[in-house]
């Protein structure tokens, strides 16, 4: 069984907007080992908290734990790793997918079209498109 880590965007999608990920992307979330990182639950709190992002009420990890999801604690090696993303890519979350992906091996799931683009050559396979 493959393991693979969400992507933020991916995760919104997945609790509210499920027709906007493909086929083989929904089939991924029902059927394959999934994480979230912790890094994630953070974005979507401080954007829910800014009102850019409605979220269920409730708690937040409760919620995606109900999804079948595991939850990924961030590491001091996510957080080298991270680096490893060209600085020119502005957005410290994604470094560090980027980097957790890496340490841990997992198949980083994103539709973040420069994200795919500069993360090609670091993660090769550990790199797909939702």
């Amino acid at each position: 069984m493959k393991r693979y880590l969400l992507d933020t965007h991916v995760v919104i999608w997945a609790l509210s907007k499920r027709s906007r990920l493909s086929a083989r992307t929904l089939r991924i979330l029902d059927e394959e080992e999934v994480h979230i990182s912790a890094l994630s639950v953070w974005e979507m709190l401080s954007k829910h908290q800014s009102r850019k992002l409605p979220l269920p009420s409730g708690s937040l990890i409760q919620v995606l734990q109900q999804t079948g999801a595991k939850m990924l604690a961030l590491s001091a090696e996510h957080a080298e790793a991270g680096l490893s993303l060209d600085a020119l890519h502005g957005d410290p979350v994604d470094r560090m997918l980027v980097g957790t992906a890496r340490v841990e091996g997992m198949i980083l799931l994103t539709r973040d079209a420069e994200l795919l683009q500069r993360a090609a050559p670091l993660l090769g396979p550990l790199l797909q498109e939702a």
